[in-house]
């Protein structure tokens, strides 16, 4: 045995001996020599030594400050021999140590980021979104969390490699949930049906865009000013200019819930009833009831039915909202109670209930329904 050999070992033995130290002080005088080790030292010890030191640093981090185990996170988190199982610890860290392992380790593999998007915090969910060159399984996961800030920068980091699948459904959902359209039109490779598509939703500025970027007919679908004002003149005085508007905009196959939402954020109030319920293929009268009750779930309900999303849900509930008195505002307990419920609701039961008159009527709670 070299001479090397035996004074790592003798090193790494009076380690062994000092973790069995609990106070608080001679922990963090361990970590940080061995961290001196691992990081300074690296090329000294063999794989099998290193991997002891790392697990004396799991047994003992939880006695550790923060600061402490952050910056040797920081020092070793773009080495590339450092033990695994050490790396996958840290990454489950705290977010101010995980942050830097999380962003930068080579050594983390897919399924360890898939597991820390399925178990750790919203945070660390961001910090592997803006990782580089992820994968289409990580980037698959982060989309499944159905979290709009992490979606959005998962959407802006291009290095990430996100499946046509995945852009697809990013793609169906910016139709309601508008921060996804500037960063999918700006992304590169986005497919052109997918831009095509979104043209009928976007904005004027993001459909020039579309047009510049992408191959696709600028024509497709659209429904702009000079249609609707052709449609409003043509209308007999037997029926509502809106009506007639969403009633040509239904048969085209035009009549979407982005138009929903739209109608709603620009204060065109008749649009917007006139098209919830054809949407939902009942009367004026009864989508009035719907709206303008004082219970909540009425209206959950009826988006459940669309099978609108829950953020969706949240925004047009506090549209609708800012519509009435003040007193008529829900708590932040409240209104997180009526997002939970909208959670548990099944698109079956919802249809079930929206299809009974004394449920619409309000003589009836959602629960009696079923």
């Amino acid at each position: 045995m070299s001479a090397q050999n035996q004074g790592n070992i003798n090193q790494i033995l009076n380690l062994v001996e000092l973790a069995e130290d609990k106070s608080s002080a001679q922990r963090k005088f361990l970590y940080e020599k061995i961290g001196k080790f691992l990081v300074e030292d690296n090329e000294s010890f063999s794989t099998a030594e290193k991997e002891l030191m790392a697990d004396i640093l799991c047994r003992i981090t939880s006695d550790v400050e923060k600061s402490i185990r952050a910056h040797f996170a920081r020092n070793i988190s773009g080495m590339k021999d450092i033990p695994n199982d050490l790396v996958v610890f840290l990454a489950n860290d705290e977010i101010e140590v995980a942050l830097p392992i999380l962003k930068e380790s080579g050594i983390l593999q897919e399924t360890d980021l898939i597991r820390i998007i399925h178990t750790r915090s919203s945070q660390h969910q961001l910090a592997i979104a803006a990782r580089r060159n992820i994968s289409t399984a990580v980037s698959q996961a982060l989309c499944d969390t159905d979290d709009t800030n992490i979606c959005v920068c998962l959407l802006n980091n291009h290095s990430a490699n996100i499946s046509d699948d995945t852009l697809e459904i990013f793609g169906h959902k910016s139709e309601n949930i508008i921060a996804y359209q500037k960063p999918l039109v700006q992304r590169p490779f986005l497919p052109d049906h997918i831009a095509e598509k979104m043209y009928r939703w976007v904005s004027m500025s993001l459909r020039e865009i579309i047009v510049d970027r992408f191959d696709v007919n600028p024509q497709i679908l659209s429904i702009n000013q000079h249609d609707r004002e052709e449609t409003i003149r043509s209308i007999s005085d037997q029926m509502d200019p809106s009506e007639m508007l969403v009633d040509k905009l239904h048969t085209a196959g035009e009549l979407t819930v982005g138009f929903l939402l739209k109608s709603l954020r620009q204060g065109e109030v008749d649009l917007f009833e006139f098209t919830f319920a054809k949407l939902l293929n009942l009367s004026r009268s009864q989508i009035q009831g719907i709206l303008y009750t004082d219970d909540p779930q009425l209206l959950g309900v009826a988006c459940k039915v669309l099978e609108l999303d829950k953020v969706v849900y949240s925004t047009m509930l506090d549209l609708m909202l800012s519509t009435k008195p003040p007193k008529a505002a829900l708590s932040p307990t409240e209104k997180e109670d009526v997002l939970s419920f909208y959670g548990l609701l099944k698109t079956e039961a919802a249809v079930r209930a929206i299809n009974n008159t004394r449920f619409l009527a309000g003589e009836i709670k959602y629960y009696e329904t079923n």
